[in-house]
Protein backbone atom coordinates (compact mmCIF):
# COMPACT_ATOMS: atom_id res chain seq x y z
CA UNK A 1 0.00 0.00 0.00
CA UNK A 2 1.58 2.96 -1.15
CA UNK A 3 1.94 6.20 1.28
CA UNK A 4 1.66 9.86 0.93
CA UNK A 5 5.31 11.34 1.89
CA UNK A 6 6.52 11.74 5.17
CA UNK A 7 6.28 14.97 6.36
CA UNK A 8 9.66 16.79 6.38
CA UNK A 9 10.99 19.18 8.82
CA UNK A 10 9.72 22.52 9.71
CA UNK A 11 12.61 24.24 8.74
CA UNK A 12 14.51 23.76 5.07
CA UNK A 13 17.54 26.38 5.17
CA UNK A 14 16.04 28.16 2.07
CA UNK A 15 14.25 31.60 2.49
CA UNK A 16 15.83 34.16 5.30
CA UNK A 17 12.97 34.66 7.31
CA UNK A 18 12.89 30.43 7.70
CA UNK A 19 16.62 30.87 8.77
CA UNK A 20 16.46 33.57 10.99
CA UNK A 21 13.66 31.71 12.55
CA UNK A 22 15.80 28.69 13.01
CA UNK A 23 19.26 30.63 14.69
CA UNK A 24 16.59 32.35 17.19
CA UNK A 25 14.90 28.69 18.54
CA UNK A 26 19.01 27.15 18.49
CA UNK A 27 20.22 30.83 20.36
CA UNK A 28 17.09 30.42 22.87
CA UNK A 29 17.29 26.33 23.22
CA UNK A 30 19.97 26.81 26.63
CA UNK A 31 18.00 29.18 28.32
CA UNK A 32 14.49 27.32 27.86
CA UNK A 33 16.84 24.01 29.10
CA UNK A 34 18.40 25.28 31.94
CA UNK A 35 15.00 27.30 33.23
CA UNK A 36 12.71 23.59 33.11
CA UNK A 37 16.11 22.59 34.59
CA UNK A 38 15.54 24.40 37.58
CA UNK A 39 11.79 23.95 37.52
CA UNK A 40 12.40 19.95 37.89
CA UNK A 41 14.06 20.43 41.21
CA UNK A 42 11.46 20.17 43.54
CA UNK A 43 11.10 16.29 42.28
CA UNK A 44 14.65 15.59 42.96
CA UNK A 45 16.20 12.40 45.09
CA UNK A 46 19.21 11.19 46.73
CA UNK A 47 20.15 9.01 44.06
CA UNK A 48 18.50 11.00 40.93
CA UNK A 49 17.75 14.64 40.02
CA UNK A 50 13.84 14.56 39.61
CA UNK A 51 10.96 12.21 39.05
CA UNK A 52 9.81 15.12 36.11
CA UNK A 53 12.59 16.77 33.85
CA UNK A 54 10.58 19.36 31.68
CA UNK A 55 13.63 19.76 29.91
CA UNK A 56 13.63 16.49 28.09
CA UNK A 57 10.41 18.34 26.45
CA UNK A 58 12.51 21.31 25.23
CA UNK A 59 14.83 18.93 23.90
CA UNK A 60 12.44 16.62 22.16
CA UNK A 61 10.46 19.28 20.65
CA UNK A 62 13.11 21.35 19.69
CA UNK A 63 14.96 18.36 18.19
CA UNK A 64 11.81 17.41 16.49
CA UNK A 65 10.72 20.85 15.19
CA UNK A 66 14.26 21.15 13.10
CA UNK A 67 15.30 17.47 12.49
CA UNK A 68 17.68 15.24 13.93
CA UNK A 69 20.65 16.45 11.90
CA UNK A 70 21.52 19.70 14.42
CA UNK A 71 22.02 17.37 17.42
CA UNK A 72 25.45 18.04 17.52
CA UNK A 73 24.86 21.51 17.93
CA UNK A 74 22.22 20.99 20.50
CA UNK A 75 24.69 18.44 22.65
CA UNK A 76 27.29 21.38 22.32
CA UNK A 77 24.84 23.99 23.98
CA UNK A 78 23.80 21.74 26.54
CA UNK A 79 27.21 20.80 28.16
CA UNK A 80 28.11 24.48 27.22
CA UNK A 81 25.00 25.68 29.82
CA UNK A 82 25.92 23.16 32.33
CA UNK A 83 29.11 24.23 32.25
CA UNK A 84 28.74 27.78 32.81
CA UNK A 85 25.73 27.31 35.48
CA UNK A 86 28.36 25.18 37.63
CA UNK A 87 26.79 21.72 37.05
CA UNK A 88 29.60 20.62 35.69
CA UNK A 89 33.25 21.44 36.99
CA UNK A 90 35.94 22.19 34.71
CA UNK A 91 38.44 21.54 37.58
CA UNK A 92 36.98 18.00 38.42
CA UNK A 93 39.37 14.67 37.23
CA UNK A 94 35.68 13.19 36.05
CA UNK A 95 35.45 16.13 33.56
CA UNK A 96 35.49 14.04 30.53
CA UNK A 97 32.62 11.40 32.65
CA UNK A 98 30.61 14.28 34.00
CA UNK A 99 30.25 16.15 29.96
CA UNK A 100 29.28 12.66 28.46
CA UNK A 101 26.95 12.10 30.78
CA UNK A 102 25.08 15.24 29.42
CA UNK A 103 25.92 14.93 26.02
CA UNK A 104 24.86 11.45 26.20
CA UNK A 105 20.91 12.19 26.47
CA UNK A 106 20.38 14.82 23.39
CA UNK A 107 22.50 12.15 21.32
CA UNK A 108 20.17 9.90 22.22
CA UNK A 109 17.18 11.73 21.24
CA UNK A 110 18.82 13.03 17.59
CA UNK A 111 19.92 8.95 16.82
CA UNK A 112 15.95 7.78 17.99
CA UNK A 113 14.47 10.74 16.31
CA UNK A 114 16.84 10.34 12.80
CA UNK A 115 15.80 6.45 12.72
CA UNK A 116 11.80 7.08 13.76
CA UNK A 117 11.89 9.87 10.90
CA UNK A 118 13.92 7.70 8.93
CA UNK A 119 10.91 4.39 9.14
CA UNK A 120 8.29 7.22 8.54
CA UNK A 121 9.61 8.11 5.08
CA UNK A 122 10.35 4.49 3.68
CA UNK A 123 7.92 2.34 6.23
CA UNK A 124 4.39 1.14 4.94
CA UNK A 125 3.14 0.05 8.51
CA UNK A 126 0.60 1.62 10.27
CA UNK A 127 3.58 2.77 12.77
CA UNK A 128 4.57 5.00 9.84
CA UNK A 129 1.48 6.85 9.81
CA UNK A 130 1.40 10.00 11.47
CA UNK A 131 0.86 10.77 14.44
CA UNK A 132 2.14 7.88 15.28
CA UNK A 133 5.58 8.50 14.42
CA UNK A 134 6.00 11.07 17.08
CA UNK A 135 4.13 9.12 19.74
CA UNK A 136 7.06 6.68 19.33
CA UNK A 137 9.72 9.04 19.27
CA UNK A 138 8.27 10.67 22.26
CA UNK A 139 8.30 7.29 24.24
CA UNK A 140 11.69 5.70 22.24
CA UNK A 141 13.94 8.64 22.83
CA UNK A 142 14.00 8.63 26.71
CA UNK A 143 14.46 5.08 26.94
CA UNK A 144 17.16 4.93 24.69
CA UNK A 145 18.47 7.71 26.67
CA UNK A 146 17.70 5.43 30.01
CA UNK A 147 19.52 2.83 28.51
CA UNK A 148 22.75 4.11 27.39
CA UNK A 149 22.56 5.97 31.04
CA UNK A 150 22.19 2.45 32.64
CA UNK A 151 25.04 0.86 30.46
CA UNK A 152 27.27 3.49 31.07
CA UNK A 153 26.82 3.63 34.76
CA UNK A 154 27.08 -0.26 35.05
CA UNK A 155 30.36 -0.46 33.04
CA UNK A 156 32.25 3.11 34.13
CA UNK A 157 29.88 4.05 37.81
CA UNK A 158 30.62 7.78 37.83
CA UNK A 159 30.65 7.88 41.30
CA UNK A 160 31.04 4.93 42.93
CA UNK A 161 30.77 0.71 42.54
CA UNK A 162 28.71 0.59 45.83
CA UNK A 163 25.07 0.23 44.71
CA UNK A 164 24.19 0.46 48.35
CA UNK A 165 24.97 3.88 48.07
CA UNK A 166 24.36 4.48 44.76
CA UNK A 167 21.21 2.14 43.92
CA UNK A 168 21.80 1.24 40.08
CA UNK A 169 17.97 0.58 38.87
CA UNK A 170 16.42 2.86 41.28
CA UNK A 171 18.90 5.95 39.49
CA UNK A 172 18.16 4.86 36.07
CA UNK A 173 14.15 3.81 36.52
CA UNK A 174 14.02 7.97 37.92
CA UNK A 175 15.93 8.90 35.03
CA UNK A 176 13.47 6.94 32.64
CA UNK A 177 10.66 8.35 34.56
CA UNK A 178 11.55 11.84 34.80
CA UNK A 179 11.97 12.01 30.88
CA UNK A 180 9.00 10.32 29.83
CA UNK A 181 6.93 13.16 31.97
CA UNK A 182 9.27 15.94 30.98
CA UNK A 183 8.71 15.04 27.27
CA UNK A 184 4.72 13.72 27.40
CA UNK A 185 3.99 16.63 29.04
CA UNK A 186 5.96 19.36 27.82
CA UNK A 187 6.74 18.90 24.01
CA UNK A 188 3.24 18.73 22.90
CA UNK A 189 2.46 21.98 23.94
CA UNK A 190 5.76 23.36 22.22
CA UNK A 191 5.27 21.92 18.98
CA UNK A 192 1.87 23.21 19.21
CA UNK A 193 2.96 26.48 19.71
CA UNK A 194 5.43 26.18 17.05
CA UNK A 195 2.68 25.59 14.59
CA UNK A 196 2.51 21.79 13.93
CA UNK A 197 2.45 18.48 15.82
CA UNK A 198 4.07 15.62 14.60
CA UNK A 199 3.17 16.31 10.69
CA UNK A 200 2.30 20.09 10.11
CA UNK A 201 -1.62 19.02 10.69
CA UNK A 202 -3.71 20.40 13.47
CA UNK A 203 -4.59 18.39 16.30
CA UNK A 204 -8.46 17.56 15.88
CA UNK A 205 -10.44 18.82 18.35
CA UNK A 206 -13.20 16.33 19.41
CA UNK A 207 -17.07 16.58 19.65
CA UNK A 208 -18.95 18.17 22.37
CA UNK A 209 -20.50 14.46 23.23
CA UNK A 210 -17.08 12.76 22.87
CA UNK A 211 -15.24 15.76 25.38
CA UNK A 212 -18.46 15.21 27.92
CA UNK A 213 -18.01 11.35 27.50
CA UNK A 214 -14.21 11.69 28.07
CA UNK A 215 -14.46 14.07 31.58
CA UNK A 216 -17.03 11.82 32.39
CA UNK A 217 -14.47 8.84 32.16
CA UNK A 218 -11.58 10.53 33.67
CA UNK A 219 -13.59 11.77 36.60
CA UNK A 220 -14.89 8.07 37.18
CA UNK A 221 -11.26 7.01 36.81
CA UNK A 222 -10.04 9.55 39.60
CA UNK A 223 -12.91 8.79 42.08
CA UNK A 224 -11.50 5.16 42.21
CA UNK A 225 -8.30 5.83 42.39
CA UNK A 226 -8.84 8.09 45.68
CA UNK A 227 -10.79 5.40 47.01
CA UNK A 228 -8.16 2.73 46.21
CA UNK A 229 -5.25 5.12 47.92
CA UNK A 230 -7.07 4.27 51.35
CA UNK A 231 -6.79 0.82 50.75
CA UNK A 232 -4.01 -0.38 48.13
CA UNK A 233 -1.89 2.96 47.10
CA UNK A 234 0.19 0.81 44.73
CA UNK A 235 -2.44 0.59 42.56
CA UNK A 236 -4.15 3.44 42.94
CA UNK A 237 -3.27 4.51 39.73
CA UNK A 238 -4.41 1.84 37.65
CA UNK A 239 -8.16 3.21 37.46
CA UNK A 240 -6.91 6.40 36.07
CA UNK A 241 -4.50 4.62 33.42
CA UNK A 242 -7.59 2.38 31.76
CA UNK A 243 -9.67 5.92 31.70
CA UNK A 244 -7.20 7.94 29.96
CA UNK A 245 -6.03 5.34 27.47
CA UNK A 246 -10.21 5.13 27.18
CA UNK A 247 -10.01 9.20 26.56
CA UNK A 248 -7.20 9.10 24.35
CA UNK A 249 -8.98 6.07 22.23
CA UNK A 250 -12.17 8.04 22.06
CA UNK A 251 -10.81 12.02 21.72
CA UNK A 252 -7.37 11.89 19.79
CA UNK A 253 -3.87 13.73 20.95
CA UNK A 254 -5.96 16.64 22.20
CA UNK A 255 -7.93 14.30 24.52
CA UNK A 256 -5.17 12.87 25.59
CA UNK A 257 -3.07 15.29 26.67
CA UNK A 258 -5.74 17.23 28.24
CA UNK A 259 -6.18 13.82 30.48
CA UNK A 260 -2.49 13.74 30.95
CA UNK A 261 -2.12 17.25 32.42
CA UNK A 262 -5.17 17.11 34.45
CA UNK A 263 -3.43 14.11 36.29
CA UNK A 264 -0.03 15.99 36.32
CA UNK A 265 -2.19 18.71 37.99
CA UNK A 266 -2.83 16.22 40.79
CA UNK A 267 0.08 14.36 41.06
CA UNK A 268 2.99 17.01 40.68
CA UNK A 269 1.83 19.10 43.36
CA UNK A 270 0.71 16.41 46.10
CA UNK A 271 3.98 14.31 45.47
CA UNK A 272 6.34 17.48 45.98
CA UNK A 273 5.55 17.77 49.04
CA UNK A 274 5.64 14.22 50.01
CA UNK A 275 9.15 13.23 51.99
CA UNK A 276 8.72 9.28 50.86
CA UNK A 277 10.75 8.84 47.92
CA UNK A 278 9.63 5.59 47.77
CA UNK A 279 5.63 6.77 47.63
CA UNK A 280 6.44 10.08 45.32
CA UNK A 281 8.35 6.98 42.93
CA UNK A 282 5.85 4.75 42.63
CA UNK A 283 3.15 7.83 42.02
CA UNK A 284 5.19 9.46 39.37
CA UNK A 285 5.51 5.69 37.74
CA UNK A 286 2.29 5.85 37.61
CA UNK A 287 1.54 9.16 36.00
CA UNK A 288 4.20 8.02 33.58
CA UNK A 289 2.20 4.89 32.53
CA UNK A 290 -0.98 7.06 32.21
CA UNK A 291 0.48 9.65 29.72
CA UNK A 292 2.36 6.80 27.69
CA UNK A 293 -0.91 4.71 27.41
CA UNK A 294 -3.21 7.52 26.84
CA UNK A 295 -0.86 9.58 24.36
CA UNK A 296 0.04 5.73 22.42
CA UNK A 297 -3.76 4.93 22.25
CA UNK A 298 -4.39 8.71 20.39
CA UNK A 299 -2.09 8.68 18.22
CA UNK A 300 -2.64 5.11 17.21
CA UNK A 301 -6.48 5.91 16.94
CA UNK A 302 -5.65 8.91 14.80
CA UNK A 303 -3.29 7.39 12.94
CA UNK A 304 -6.17 4.42 11.95
CA UNK A 305 -8.50 7.56 10.80
CA UNK A 306 -5.39 8.49 8.61
CA UNK A 307 -5.34 5.41 7.18
CA UNK A 308 -9.20 4.77 6.70
CA UNK A 309 -9.18 8.28 4.83
CA UNK A 310 -6.13 7.44 2.45
CA UNK A 311 -8.04 4.25 1.79
CA UNK A 312 -11.15 6.19 0.75
CA UNK A 313 -9.15 8.50 -1.07
CA UNK A 314 -7.69 5.61 -3.01
CA UNK A 315 -10.82 4.18 -3.68
CA UNK A 316 -12.11 6.70 -5.57
CA UNK A 317 -9.11 7.32 -7.57
CA UNK A 318 -9.89 3.19 -8.54
CA UNK A 319 -13.45 3.86 -8.88
CA UNK A 320 -12.17 7.00 -11.18
CA UNK A 321 -10.06 4.61 -13.31
CA UNK A 322 -12.52 1.83 -13.25
CA UNK A 323 -14.84 3.93 -14.93
CA UNK A 324 -13.43 5.53 -17.54
CA UNK A 325 -12.16 1.97 -18.01
CA UNK A 326 -15.23 0.91 -18.68
CA UNK A 327 -16.08 3.76 -21.02
CA UNK A 328 -13.36 3.12 -23.63
CA UNK A 329 -14.46 -0.44 -23.43
CA UNK A 330 -17.93 0.58 -25.12
CA UNK A 331 -16.39 3.44 -27.38
CA UNK A 332 -16.34 1.36 -30.22
CA UNK A 333 -20.25 1.04 -29.98
CA UNK A 334 -20.90 4.35 -28.65
CA UNK A 335 -18.84 5.77 -31.20
CA UNK A 336 -21.29 3.98 -33.59
CA UNK A 337 -24.47 4.75 -31.85
CA UNK A 338 -23.28 8.71 -32.01
CA UNK A 339 -21.91 8.20 -35.67
CA UNK A 340 -25.84 7.04 -37.04
CA UNK A 341 -27.83 10.06 -36.10
CA UNK A 342 -25.02 12.47 -37.26
CA UNK A 343 -25.09 10.81 -40.57
CA UNK A 344 -28.87 10.77 -40.81
CA UNK A 345 -28.56 14.83 -39.47
CA UNK A 346 -26.38 15.29 -42.54
CA UNK A 347 -28.81 13.01 -45.06
CA UNK A 348 -31.65 15.10 -43.57
CA UNK A 349 -30.25 18.51 -43.45
CA UNK A 350 -28.76 18.60 -47.17
CA UNK A 351 -32.76 17.19 -48.18
CA UNK A 352 -34.01 19.87 -46.33
CA UNK A 353 -31.61 22.55 -48.35
CA UNK A 354 -32.73 21.05 -51.24
CA UNK A 355 -36.39 21.64 -50.62
CA UNK A 356 -36.00 25.23 -49.15
CA UNK A 357 -34.44 25.74 -52.79
CA UNK A 358 -37.68 24.86 -54.49
CA UNK A 359 -40.10 27.63 -55.73
CA UNK A 360 -43.26 25.51 -54.11
CA UNK A 361 -41.19 23.63 -51.19
CA UNK A 362 -43.63 21.06 -50.00
CA UNK A 363 -44.21 22.25 -46.28
CA UNK A 364 -45.10 18.56 -44.93
CA UNK A 365 -42.35 17.09 -45.89
CA UNK A 366 -40.04 19.29 -44.74
CA UNK A 367 -41.78 19.73 -41.31
CA UNK A 368 -41.34 15.49 -41.75
CA UNK A 369 -37.65 15.89 -41.92
CA UNK A 370 -37.17 18.73 -39.01
CA UNK A 371 -39.27 16.03 -36.73
CA UNK A 372 -36.17 13.41 -37.37
CA UNK A 373 -34.09 16.25 -36.69
CA UNK A 374 -35.01 16.97 -33.63
CA UNK A 375 -35.28 13.49 -32.31
CA UNK A 376 -31.97 12.59 -33.32
CA UNK A 377 -30.82 15.42 -31.99
CA UNK A 378 -32.30 15.01 -28.89
CA UNK A 379 -31.12 11.47 -28.48
CA UNK A 380 -27.42 12.32 -29.33
CA UNK A 381 -27.99 15.38 -26.29
CA UNK A 382 -29.51 12.80 -24.21
CA UNK A 383 -26.80 10.20 -24.71
CA UNK A 384 -23.82 13.01 -24.83
CA UNK A 385 -25.44 14.24 -21.31
CA UNK A 386 -24.85 11.04 -19.62
CA UNK A 387 -21.87 9.95 -20.92
CA UNK A 388 -20.46 13.51 -19.60
CA UNK A 389 -22.50 12.70 -16.33
CA UNK A 390 -20.61 9.36 -15.89
CA UNK A 391 -16.99 9.91 -17.08
CA UNK A 392 -16.40 13.51 -16.49
CA UNK A 393 -16.35 14.07 -13.10
CA UNK A 394 -13.95 12.04 -10.27
CA UNK A 395 -16.49 12.04 -7.72
CA UNK A 396 -20.27 14.00 -6.96
CA UNK A 397 -21.80 14.27 -3.75
CA UNK A 398 -23.96 12.10 -2.02
CA UNK A 399 -27.87 13.15 -2.73
CA UNK A 400 -31.26 11.32 -2.86
CA UNK A 401 -31.25 9.52 -6.44
CA UNK A 402 -34.70 7.86 -7.68
CA UNK A 403 -33.75 4.43 -8.16
CA UNK A 404 -35.77 4.34 -11.74
CA UNK A 405 -34.08 7.09 -13.15
CA UNK A 406 -30.78 5.89 -12.17
CA UNK A 407 -31.50 2.25 -14.31
CA UNK A 408 -32.76 4.43 -17.08
CA UNK A 409 -29.91 6.90 -17.55
CA UNK A 410 -27.74 3.00 -17.21
CA UNK A 411 -29.77 2.03 -19.52
CA UNK A 412 -29.50 4.78 -22.08
CA UNK A 413 -25.54 4.53 -21.89
CA UNK A 414 -25.67 1.15 -22.27
CA UNK A 415 -27.99 0.30 -25.36
CA UNK A 416 -25.11 0.70 -27.90
CA UNK A 417 -22.81 -2.40 -26.38
CA UNK A 418 -25.74 -3.90 -25.84
CA UNK A 419 -27.01 -3.73 -30.07
CA UNK A 420 -23.47 -4.67 -30.14
CA UNK A 421 -23.71 -8.38 -28.03
CA UNK A 422 -27.14 -8.56 -29.75
CA UNK A 423 -28.88 -8.16 -26.33
CA UNK A 424 -32.12 -6.89 -25.20
CA UNK A 425 -32.29 -4.50 -21.97
CA UNK A 426 -35.55 -5.47 -20.27
CA UNK A 427 -36.53 -2.96 -17.93
CA UNK A 428 -40.41 -3.12 -15.92
CA UNK A 429 -41.75 1.14 -16.50
CA UNK A 430 -43.69 0.33 -13.91
CA UNK A 431 -41.66 -0.97 -11.33
CA UNK A 432 -41.34 1.07 -7.95
CA UNK A 433 -39.03 4.09 -7.66
CA UNK A 434 -37.55 4.31 -4.14
CA UNK A 435 -35.17 7.07 -3.32
CA UNK A 436 -31.53 5.86 -2.12
CA UNK A 437 -28.90 7.88 -0.90
CA UNK A 438 -25.48 7.84 -2.61
CA UNK A 439 -22.81 9.16 -4.93
CA UNK A 440 -25.24 8.69 -8.84
CA UNK A 441 -21.84 8.43 -10.45
CA UNK A 442 -20.49 5.69 -8.77
CA UNK A 443 -24.29 3.80 -8.13
CA UNK A 444 -23.93 4.62 -12.34
CA UNK A 445 -20.48 2.88 -12.41
CA UNK A 446 -22.03 -0.46 -10.26
CA UNK A 447 -25.12 -0.81 -12.57
CA UNK A 448 -23.11 -0.48 -15.91
CA UNK A 449 -20.28 -2.91 -14.56
CA UNK A 450 -23.08 -5.64 -13.61
CA UNK A 451 -25.29 -5.21 -17.02
CA UNK A 452 -21.89 -5.20 -19.17
CA UNK A 453 -20.56 -8.68 -17.53
CA UNK A 454 -24.62 -9.66 -18.02
CA UNK A 455 -24.07 -8.99 -21.75
CA UNK A 456 -20.89 -10.62 -21.54
CA UNK A 457 -21.46 -13.64 -20.42
CA UNK A 458 -24.76 -14.31 -22.51
CA UNK A 459 -24.34 -12.37 -26.06
CA UNK A 460 -27.48 -12.27 -27.89
CA UNK A 461 -30.19 -13.07 -24.82
CA UNK A 462 -32.78 -11.07 -22.70
CA UNK A 463 -30.96 -9.09 -19.46
CA UNK A 464 -33.44 -8.72 -17.49
CA UNK A 465 -33.25 -5.77 -15.07
CA UNK A 466 -35.86 -5.14 -12.06
CA UNK A 467 -36.67 -2.99 -9.00
CA UNK A 468 -38.66 -4.44 -6.08
CA UNK A 469 -38.51 -3.63 -2.34
CA UNK A 470 -37.52 -6.18 0.78
CA UNK A 471 -38.12 -4.55 3.98
CA UNK A 472 -36.34 -1.08 4.14
CA UNK A 473 -34.16 -1.77 1.27
CA UNK A 474 -34.60 -1.49 -2.75
CA UNK A 475 -33.20 -3.96 -4.52
CA UNK A 476 -32.06 -3.04 -8.12
CA UNK A 477 -31.40 -7.44 -9.74
CA UNK A 478 -29.90 -7.82 -12.99
CA UNK A 479 -30.31 -11.59 -14.26
CA UNK A 480 -29.09 -13.65 -17.42
CA UNK A 481 -28.96 -16.38 -18.70
CA UNK A 482 -25.94 -19.25 -18.23
CA UNK A 483 -24.43 -20.59 -21.52
CA UNK A 484 -22.73 -23.64 -21.30
CA UNK A 485 -19.22 -21.71 -22.84
CA UNK A 486 -18.47 -18.39 -22.70
CA UNK A 487 -15.49 -17.15 -24.17
CA UNK A 488 -12.99 -15.61 -21.82
CA UNK A 489 -12.29 -11.69 -22.63
CA UNK A 490 -8.94 -11.57 -20.24
CA UNK A 491 -10.76 -9.36 -17.61
CA UNK A 492 -9.64 -9.90 -13.86
CA UNK A 493 -13.04 -9.11 -12.24
CA UNK A 494 -11.77 -5.92 -11.20
CA UNK A 495 -14.97 -4.49 -12.16
CA UNK A 496 -17.15 -6.80 -10.14
CA UNK A 497 -14.97 -6.06 -7.06
CA UNK A 498 -15.30 -2.30 -7.52
CA UNK A 499 -18.78 -2.81 -7.87
CA UNK A 500 -18.83 -4.54 -4.33
CA UNK A 501 -16.87 -2.18 -2.90
CA UNK A 502 -19.07 0.73 -3.55
CA UNK A 503 -22.34 -1.12 -2.90
CA UNK A 504 -20.71 -1.65 1.07
CA UNK A 505 -19.55 2.13 0.94
CA UNK A 506 -22.89 2.89 0.81
CA UNK A 507 -24.13 0.55 3.25
CA UNK A 508 -25.65 -1.91 0.93
CA UNK A 509 -24.45 -5.35 -0.11
CA UNK A 510 -23.92 -7.03 -3.68
CA UNK A 511 -25.70 -10.60 -3.84
CA UNK A 512 -25.25 -12.98 -6.42
CA UNK A 513 -27.82 -15.54 -6.79
CA UNK A 514 -27.73 -19.26 -9.49
CA UNK A 515 -31.43 -19.37 -10.81
CA UNK A 516 -32.35 -22.03 -13.00
CA UNK A 517 -30.72 -21.45 -16.15
CA UNK A 518 -29.38 -18.18 -15.50
CA UNK A 519 -27.99 -16.02 -12.70
CA UNK A 520 -29.08 -13.24 -11.02
CA UNK A 521 -27.12 -10.28 -9.64
CA UNK A 522 -28.74 -7.93 -6.98
CA UNK A 523 -27.70 -4.61 -5.49
CA UNK A 524 -29.17 -3.99 -2.29
CA UNK A 525 -28.95 -0.73 -1.28
CA UNK A 526 -31.05 0.96 1.78
CA UNK A 527 -33.83 3.73 1.14
CA UNK A 528 -33.41 7.26 1.56
CA UNK A 529 -35.11 8.97 4.40
CA UNK A 530 -36.89 11.24 2.31
CA UNK A 531 -38.32 8.07 0.41
CA UNK A 532 -40.53 7.57 3.94
CA UNK A 533 -41.66 11.46 4.30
Amino acid sequence: MSRLPAARPAFALSSPRGNWRLIALLAAYPFLFKLAHFMASPWGGSHFFSLWYPAAGVRLALLWHVGARWTPLVVAEECLIQLLSGVIDSASPELFNHIWGVARAPLAYGVMIGAVRWVERRSRSELALPPMPFGLAAILSPTLAAFLAGLWEWLWPSVTPDLSTQPFATTIAAFLVGDLLGVLLVAPALLWLLGRVGDREAVALPSGARCAEGAIILGLGWVLAAALAKVEPDISMTPVLLCATWVGLRCGRSGAWVAIILSAAIILPWSASLLSTPTRFALHMGLAAVAMSAYLAASFAEAQVRARQDIARRDRILFQAERLKTLRAMSVAIIHEISQPLSTLAIETRHMAVLSRDEAPDLAEMRQSADLIERKATLLADMVRRLRRFGGRAVDEPSAIPLDRLVQDCLGIAAAEARRHNCRLRFDDTAPSPLVQGHEIELTQVLLNLIRNAMTAAPGADIVIGIHMSGNDAVVHIANPLRDAVPDHGGMGVGLLVARAIVEAHGGRLERVILDGGVQHSVRLPVAEAAHG
